[in-house]
């Protein structure tokens, strides 16, 4: 695997390395940063009197210290490690909490659920995320990103699962700075009236005036829920039943704006802007103006953490393209991993940017591969098969961490990615006249009808390939030892294949 020789590869997995470590070790950040210093100087020694002999000193010694970085991000990056932090000055009793709204999170039966920064605890200046839970009883007015809110709660730990084989939830939020939860009613919330603005506000603020035009056209109720899901990032209002059948037919993925759709608004873009290349420096311009409007549609789909790390990814894929040079792929795909999780280090323990990571990964590993292997002459037979060696590919590369955070496996997945994949270009380019002439409120009926029937088409294939339970394999146990195994197996074969 001559991939593995990318600098970018490398400094890649030593940052990997000195991250696992320092979330799960949590070494003294003093010790931390004296063992950084003396390394730093030892590979200034070393550069300068190195030799050919001397290169492998030279080499540990520089994977050293990115592994040292690593895991001072990562400590520097822990609540607990922050003398402000909420978490220091916590009772048991009621506390009085001033939070800033951070993000929207999905509603349960019982409870609006936000993601929050502290503000004060008791008058005193705090940070810190929490989770917030307000009960959904006779509420009047719903908070949203931005707003400042202040009352009296109660931090409690976040509640672990019952069922092994269930979600962890918890585990899912600790990993994204979130260790509590506060929960308290509508009728105690005191909102502050000018709260300060973010661009995350605004983007949530933008998002919802189109979500208000769009609810005025004549879209069908479960159409527009995956409508909003699909552009927006806003799965809300998405029925359970809807939601259900998606995950069966192996097919969720599409029903959240990710590396997916980002990837597939990327070739739809270099295609649409391609005569700019006639222009001086064309090349170039094209290249702007793409990064431009992936980070427009970040804003349009609210800025979520999830949005911003598939943009900067087809970031580095966009500059990759424009070098027009395919062996770079890779080499670019790692240092956009690289960049990201320098600065955000906790990134690397979040489901969807391991997901999407190792999918793009695979597809680029994998799928030129299986091209190799057959390649039919009759170009319907080719372009299916194509699809299903993108599929496939993709969901090789998946597998194992789905079975270790979902414990299920979908068998027809081929089959729903084989029927919906090929018209994502046609929903995804469509949805955006949607959205921009939403916003211009010239959006006619003929393509409010078009585009319903369009999701509706989708919704129903999804649907029919979902309820087929008999081949959506659940309550598979599968833990870390398996899951390393697992990636051993895969990688295994397709170099064994390959040979």
């Amino acid at each position: 695997m001559r991939q593995l020789n990318f600098i970018s590869v490398k400094l890649s997995f030593f940052l990997i390395i000195g991250i696992i470590i320092g979330f799960y070790i949590e070494p003294n950040i003093t010790l931390s940063f004296i063992t950084l210093f003396i390394l730093i100087l030892l590979l200034g020694f070393t550069l300068n009197k190195q030799s050919r002999n001397a290169f492998p000193i030279f080499g540990t010694i520089a994977s050293s210290v990115i592994v040292m970085l690593g895991i001072i991000i990562t400590v520097i990056s822990n609540p607990k490690n922050n003398a402000s932090n909420y978490s220091h000055q916590l009772k048991n009793t009621k506390n009085e909490w001033s939070v800033k709204i951070d993000e929207v999170l999905k509603t349960s039966a019982f409870t609006y659920n936000y993601s929050v920064k502290a503000k004060s605890l008791n008058k005193t200046e705090v940070t810190g995320k929490l989770l917030l839970r307000i009960s959904r009883d006779s509420i009047d007015k719903i908070v949203k990103v931005d707003d400042e809110i202040s009352f009296l709660a109660t931090a409690k730990a976040l509640d672990k699962p019952l069922n092994p084989h269930q979600f962890n939830y918890s585990d899912y939020l600790k990993k994204r700075g979130i260790n509590h939860y506060l929960q308290t009613t509508n009728n105690a919330l005191i909102q502050k009236s000018n709260p300060s603005k973010t661009i995350f506000g605004y983007a949530a603020n933008y998002r919802q005036t189109l979500i208000k035009k769009l609810k005025k056209k004549k879209f069908d109720v479960e159409e527009l829920s995956v409508i909003q899901a699909l552009l927006l990032g806003q799965r809300n209002e998405i029925s359970e039943q809807t939601y259900e059948d998606y995950k069966n037919a192996g097919a969720v993925h599409i029903l959240a704006v990710s590396g997916l759709h980002i990837g597939i608004l990327l070739l739809l873009l270099q295609f649409v802007l391609k005569p700019l290349e006639f222009l001086p420096k064309g090349k170039t311009i094209k290249l702007i103006v793409i990064i431009i409007l992936l980070w427009a549609f970040a804003f349009i789909a609210g800025l979520s953490a999830s949005i911003v790390r598939a943009v900067t990814m087809f970031c580095f894929v966009a500059y990759g393209m424009h070098l027009n040079r395919p062996t770079n792929t890779f080499n670019i795909i790692a240092l956009s991993l690289f960049f990201i999780l320098l600065i955000k280090p906790l990134f690397l323990f979040q489901v969807g940017f391991q997901m999407s990571y190792l999918a793009v990964i695979a597809i680029v590993w994998i799928y030129p591969k299986l091209q190799q292997f057959w390649y039919p002459k009759h170009i319907l037979i080719r372009k299916a098969w194509q699809l299903v060696a993108v599929s496939g590919a993709a969901q090789l590369g998946v597998l194992p961490i789905s079975l270790f955070y979902f414990h299920q496996f979908p068998s027809l997945f081929f089959i729903s990615n084989l029927v919906v994949i090929p018209f994502m270009a046609i929903i995804l380019g469509t949805g955006i006249l949607v959205l921009l002439l939403a916003s211009l409120n010239s959006l006619p009926d003929l393509l409010v009808v078009s585009y319903n029937f369009l999701i509706d088409c989708m919704n129903t294939v999804i649907a029919f390939v979902g309820r087929q339970e008999a081949f959506v394999f659940k309550a598979i146990s599968f833990d870390t030892g398996q899951l390393v195994v697992g990636y051993a197996l895969v990688i295994g074969l397709v170099i064994t294949l390959s040979k």
